[in-house]
């Protein structure tokens, strides 16, 4: 039997940490099945458990957490959620790009600028925020809320480090978004499109000779088993999205919805603010793992903008009305 996290409203449950199994419900009990891509002792796992438990002590529904894919795959989410296959499930922007092309704005690189910028950008309420959020909507697959995942970094091996643009040249490159792998065009790699869950063996069996991800990842995936250096050029925005099926939303009433609503909002200040240290904790972890961390220099990121060009021209391109309005909004 599959693994599961069951969150439901009692005491004892508010105050336990993660527990593995199945919880019998109450008669008018409601249980909503989640997926995700990520190991269970991923930050972000964390964090959902905790939005679990915040609905429990507010509501009747319990949250059953199915975590490491075993359910779906990353790119199956979205499909999954909107079709009532799961309830609930995140995933990350690049997932929807098909769909909605605007939303690679986090995946063109540089372009989000500093992180005060993103956080005000990405904010609940805010114009971009708020036409990417009707458009995920129309998907069938309603944003709960949005998940700080950090920045993608760069991962190589010491045979062929990544330290300057042109050292992407000629390598098979792991992605998770068709703008990232244009980036990876653009610089004369191979972009592999190559699931979260996936990447390790992608790069133990030499699937990929390099690739991009969150930092948070090495350490939770244990990436520096088969990686040498992170080059940290924090390129892109990683956003995971927490959704709900749309009729599954519509099921529950407005007061289940606004304890779901305001838990979601909570969750992801929770995660607003810890990201740094959730990154630094990462870098300091791959370090004590005898790995490369390579810093860029003002310089160097100059260098590296300068090759992303390209990239901008190209989302422009095919995002058409919505991806200038959301630059617009970005701008501003």
């Amino acid at each position: 039997m599959k693994n599961f996290r069951t969150y439901k409203a009692t005491a004892a449950a508010c105050a336990m940490a993660l527990a593995f199994g199945v919880t019998a419900s109450t008669a008018d009990a409601k249980t909503l099945r989640f997926t995700t891509q990520l190991p269970a002792k991923n930050f972000a796992t964390q964090n959902v458990a905790k939005f679990g438990e915040c609905i429990a002590a507010g509501s009747d529904i319990e949250i059953e957490i199915y975590d490491s894919a075993q359910l779906y795959r990353d790119k199956e989410v979205p499909q999954a959620v909107s079709s009532g296959a799961i309830d609930m499930g995140m995933t990350t922007t690049a997932r929807f790009a098909g769909t909605i092309p605007a939303i690679e704005i986090l995946n063109v690189p540089f372009v989000m600028g500093t992180r005060d910028d993103i956080l005000a950008a990405l904010a609940p309420g805010a114009k971009l925020r708020a036409l990417l959020d009707e458009e995920l909507t129309k998907t069938g697959a309603r944003p709960i809320y949005w998940m700080d995942y950090g920045t993608v970094v760069f991962l190589s091996n010491s045979d062929k480090p990544i330290r300057k643009p042109e050292d992407v040249k000629g390598q098979k490159v792991r992605v998770f978004g068709k703008t990232l792998g244009d980036f990876v065009t653009a610089l004369g790699g191979v972009p592999t499109l190559t699931s979260g869950s996936e990447q390790f063996l992608a790069f133990q069996r030499g699937t990929v000779d390099a690739g991009m991800t969150g930092i948070g990842s090495v350490k939770s995936r244990k990436l520096y088993e088969v990686i040498d250096i992170v080059t940290r050029t924090e390129h892109a925005k990683i956003e995971f999205i927490m959704l709900i099926n749309d009729g599954v939303w519509n099921s529950l009433s407005e007061e289940e919805q606004t304890v779901v609503t305001e838990c979601g909002l909570e969750a992801e200040a929770d995660l607003r603010a810890s990201i740094a240290a959730v990154e630094e904790d990462a870098v300091q972890d791959t370090l004590a793992q005898g790995r490369e961390v390579i810093e860029l220099t003002d310089a160097e990121r100059e260098e590296w903008k300068a090759a992303a060009q390209p990239v901008i021209d190209a989302y422009l391109e095919n995002s058409g009305e919505l991806g200038q309005k959301v630059l617009d909004a970005l701008e501003k």
